[in-house]
């Protein structure tokens, strides 16, 4: 047998050991994870669109190497499955459930690797019923590709590290890097892996080796468009990020903020699993590849978790933002449950069971399905906005508008997908970078002087840009969205805008030149 032969039987065995699923809990696995896709394929197109998913589909429709704040990855992604499957609500979503799926059986084989397949079926059935994970199972954003490229990059690198293969260093690289196209917190698992090495006498050898420079290597080729767009147009992304986290501002440490950050983990992972969690992360168990493997399973999870609790001090944090994290606290915290449930202790079968009942439950919530609702229901954000479309659209006729412009680019993206001919929507032509918006060409660029606007709002006045803009600017009609008869978020204002006035359109470049000389100290 040839090289190639060789190298061809090599991956066929890596393949199928990823994929063996002959042993019980595999196969329940399998089915587990089989039942929720399919419900999950049923259930997407019954919401409306959230912002973040139609600014996504709206940057794919002008695919570039990056855009204002996030990657391409996520715009890409929709772009491929609507221009395969149409414009349609399903086939935005399409790839997120596809993801989940992928990411239920990463969940089984990180269980399978570092402990048991036990410890994986009851860790992809955990995964299910945790609120962050079943709504970003739903929501083509950038976070089920996030999560989904952390766990392939996670089993790759410890399958680096145990063959000292060079392909699973080079498809490490790979991983990461598409990864970080998609979120850039992704880069952090590559500080998760230098720490792990370090902390492994045996494996520090990696830490500064070709093996390590061809992993980076690879990361930086996937990471340099990036780079390249955001150098072009004047480190924006890199402004954004700094600005993310109020660091722009100074450091000034909030404990009301901190404790908030905890509790907000336990409400989106549901309390007693994020208990269970956070004790098997202070004390692991030690599985298949003792003390080592639980190493590494502590640097993926306490570095990006840590980073985001300490940023939590200067700004209020997202529930989602240590999602990537949660996968291996999700399996150090079933493994710890499963071994005090095998080794007798009283009583945490029932925690256990506990668990998974009031994960379940808030999960049901948010989806509907129990005769409760409770405000700041984060899916109550995909209700409604077809029917403002429609509002919109009606208002648009009677004026005769020539374009749409929104107060919030999620807005602005959202009428671009649901008004009938889904043209480009605009934001107010801020004289400063405020988002990809800012970026693309503004009406003022696109139209010509004494076109009219139809102006779609929350406020009850006009923000400045558009009372500069237009010699006239009034209000027509009002609309509140509303799902099953019920309102649902805030009113919104239809507003007349005729007359768009003479003068030089500013570019791009003059947002960005202002936006500089605003951040100058």
């Amino acid at each position: 047998m040839g090289k190639h032969g060789i190298f061809a039987q090599q991956w066929e065995c890596e393949l199928e050991r990823w994929m063996r699923w002959n042993s019980p809990e595999a196969k329940w696995a399998v089915i587990w994870i089989a039942m929720i896709t399919v419900f999950r394929l049923w259930f997407v197109p019954h919401l409306d669109l959230v912002g973040d998913e139609a600014h996504y589909w709206e940057c794919g429709r002008t695919l570039d190497w990056n855009h204002y704040g996030k990657g391409p990855g996520a715009a890409f992604v929709i772009r491929i499955f609507t221009l395969l499957l149409g414009e349609h609500v399903w086939a935005v979503r399409l790839p997120a459930v596809l993801l989940s799926a992928g990411t239920g059986w990463l969940i089984f084989l990180l269980g399978r690797t570092f402990y048991s397949d036990r410890v994986g079926l009851v860790a992809v059935v955990a995964a299910s019923v945790m609120p962050l994970f079943a709504i970003g199972s739903i929501l083509m954003t950038i976070d089920p590709l996030s999560v989904f490229f952390w766990g392939v990059a996670a089993l790759s690198f410890w399958s680096a590290v145990q063959t000292q293969q060079k392909r699973y260093w080079l498809l490490t690289g790979v991983w990461v890097g598409l990864g970080f196209q998609c979120k850039y917190t992704n880069a952090a698992e590559l500080i998760s892996f230098a720490l792990f090495l370090l902390l492994t006498p045996e494996r520090r050898r990696y830490l500064i080796s070709g093996k390590m420079f061809l992993l980076l290597f690879v990361f930086g080729l996937l990471a340099l468009p990036i780079v390249i767009w955001n150098a072009f147009y004047g480190w924006v992304t890199a402004m954004h990020v700094f600005e993310g986290g109020d660091l722009n501002r100074g450091f000034h440490p909030d404990w009301g903020k901190f404790a908030g950050f905890w509790l907000l983990q336990a409400v989106v992972v549901s309390p007693v699993l994020f208990l269970l969690m956070l004790f098997g992360s202070l004390r692991p168990s030690h599985g298949k590849h003792g003390r080592e493997g639980s190493i590494y399973l502590l640097s993926l999870f306490w570095p990006l978790f840590a980073s985001y609790a300490w940023i939590s001090l200067n700004k209020t944090a997202n529930g989602n933002w240590t999602a990537p994290a949660l996968l291996a606290g999700l399996i150090l915290g079933t493994a710890w449950t499963v071994q005090k449930i095998q080794s007798g202790a009283k009583g945490w079968r029932w925690v256990a069971v506990v668990g998974l009942i009031i994960g379940f439950t808030e999960t049901a919530l948010l989806h509907d399905f129990l005769p409760l609702h409770f405000k700041n229901n984060p899916l109550d954000r995909a209700k409604g906005w077809k029917d403002l479309a429609g509002e919109a659209e009606k208002v648009r006729r009677q004026i005769g508008a020539d374009f749409v412009v929104a107060d919030e680019y999620q807005t602005a993206s959202l009428l671009s997908f649901y008004l009938p001919d889904q043209p480009r929507a605009f934001t107010p032509d801020w004289p400063q970078i405020m988002t990809q918006y800012s970026l693309w060409p503004s009406y003022r660029e696109k139209y010509t002087n004494g076109s009219t606007g139809l102006y779609v709002a929350e406020q009850p006045n006009a923000l400045p840009p558009i009372l500069r803009d237009f010699e006239q600017v009034r209000i027509i009609s009002t609309y509140r969205r509303s799902t099953w008869g019920q309102p649902t978020g805030p009113t919104f204002h239809f507003y007349e805008c005729r007359g768009l006035k003479s003068g030089q359109p500013t570019s791009w470049r003059d947002r960005l030149e202002y936006t500089r000389q605003q951040n100058k100290p």
